[in-house]
């Protein structure tokens, strides 16, 4: 996840160290953080790998008065960006989150590959839906009908709650999958009356 959250920003624009992680900690926050040890360590590895290199400090369209090692994204690091931004094998538990980031980004990607993401997350939270669907009724079958223990009830509100939560997040998460399919189906109608379709794939940013 901060392998992606690095490069994504770095396609914009070089930045200061200092701002990468200003930026990176923003962006997950309030509560998880990354540490400035740990962020120095994946720019070094990720130097190493030739992913992002040395920049020019006038470069970085923020002005500073800090001291700081600024950096680039290479042509192979954006490559290693749509990579991770297509990757939807790794880390499935903490998918949410890494798809909120992949999410702020989505625009640099074609609308067919938008749509692949979409149509995968919609996949990845129904799945959720139903074990949450099927627990909550195997849970409720086994508990004493007529006790009304505290700790089962809240048991039941909490899957209840969650369930909530990912129908919310379905609702959304669809919403934008329609849209780009309209977005899609305008372009390619474009295309089939001879004109030009509209480039909206940003990977040469």
């Amino acid at each position: 996840m901060y392998e992606l959250l690095v490069l994504s920003w770095l396609m914009y624009f070089p930045l200061h160290a200092y701002l990468i992680i200003k930026i990176s900690n923003d962006t997950i926050g309030p509560w998880e953080k990354i540490s400035q040890g740990s962020l120095s360590a994946l720019l070094k590895k990720l130097a190493a790998k030739g992913l992002i290199t040395e920049a020019d400090p006038a470069s970085v369209p923020f002005p500073s008065a800090r001291t700081t090692r600024s950096w680039a994204i290479t042509s192979q690091g954006r490559e290693r960006f749509f990579q991770l931004m297509l990757d939807t094998a790794a880390n499935p538990g903490n998918y949410q989150k890494i798809f909120h980031i992949i999410y702020l980004h989505m625009h640099l990607l074609s609308p067919d590959d938008q749509l692949y993401l979409y149509s995968h997350y919609l996949r990845y939270g129904q799945e959720i839906l139903r074990h949450l669907t099927t627990e909550a009724v195997d849970f409720d079958e086994k508990q004493d009908k007529g006790g009304g223990d505290p700790f089962n009830t809240a048991v039941l509100e909490l899957m209840a709650h969650t369930r909530e939560q990912w129908q919310l997040e379905m609702g959304w998460a669809r919403y934008h999958y329609e849209k780009t399919l309209t977005q899609l189906k305008a372009e390619q109608s474009l295309i089939s009356k001879g004109e030009k379709r509209p480039c909206n794939s940003n990977k040469e940013v």
